[in-house]
């Protein structure tokens, strides 16, 4: 039971998470890195949000609203913001460095996918989005990644 209590992350009081969200950090750090670059260094198109306005049409209300009238009017920094967080996020949960707020950032960013993109993607997107959460909530780079050490140098308001 004292193991549960602690989080399971096991010897050291509940402040490290366990080394399966580590693996889950690691690998979905790996697919957004590997997803998000090429649209970072190949440059990337208004077309990459103009291309999902049918789907906020369709959308739930709340959605419909935040697509139509903050995403849709300012495509180039939209499509810029998803390219960039894609590799930024991957980049910070594979290295373990602000999982916190790269997972926040992420389980926001694929949440909205989750209406805005094709529906054949739905699943996958989802399990991004809790995989981000996750990462967040359990503060999956304090086992083994970066912020075993950033905590320590940066300020809190940084590492929360």
């Amino acid at each position: 039971m004292a193991k549960e209590e602690s989080g399971g992350g096991g010897g050291s009081g509940g402040s490290s998470p366990s080394w399966g969200l580590v693996l889950v950090r690691i690998a979905v750090g790996a697919i957004l890195l590997t997803t998000g670059w090429p649209k970072v260094s190949g440059g990337v198109s208004d077309e990459l949000v103009l291309g999902t306005r049918k789907a906020f049409e369709q959308a739930p209300d709340f959605i419909r609203i935040w697509g139509e009238k903050v995403v849709l009017p300012h495509p180039t920094l939209f499509s810029h913001l998803i390219a960039y967080g894609e590799f930024l996020g991957g980049l910070a949960l594979f290295l373990g460095a602000f999982t916190r707020p790269a997972g926040l950032a992420i389980a926001f960013m694929f949440a909205n996918f989750f209406f805005a993109g094709p529906e054949q993607a739905r699943n996958f997107v989802a399990l991004l989005s809790v995989c981000g959460l996750g990462c967040a909530i359990s503060r999956a780079g304090r086992r083994c990644g970066a912020d075993v050490f950033l905590d320590n140098v940066l300020p809190r308001w940084l590492t929360w």
